[in-house]
């Protein structure tokens, strides 16, 4: 008499859906992990220059740049409480200068 109607979805109608999220995801994550690796990229350009001054810092304090060529002891002259860690985990390598009176500048290797 009654025919009873099954609750739920059927397999075409899921493998739809499984699709669609497939593309969103497809579309999505490219431009996600763009946007995260451009903020990683400005975040060590940024920890640089914040090096770069903690050195020159250094220097104008001690006037001794033999003194300021590590980032063990420019550490007390950045913001924080220590020299700031690279996004990619790679170290910062101060390079120390020979010419006298030139100093010491933060490189970082190319990611």
């Amino acid at each position: 008499m009654f025919k009873c109607k099954k609750k739920g979805f059927s397999l075409v109608e899921i493998l739809v859906v499984i699709v669609i999220i497939g593309i969103l995801v497809a579309l999505i994550l490219p431009n996600a992990l763009r946007a995260i690796r451009q903020a990683q990229i400005r975040e060590c350009a940024s920890n640089v220059r914040s090096l770069n001054t903690a050195i020159r810092l250094c220097f104008a304090t001690t006037n001794n740049w033999g003194v300021c060529n590590t980032l063990a002891l420019i550490g007390p002259f950045c913001e924080g409480a220590a020299a700031p860690v690279c996004p990619f985990g790679t170290p910062y390598v101060v390079n120390a200068v020979a010419a006298p009176g030139v100093g010491s500048e933060v490189a970082q290797h190319v990611h």
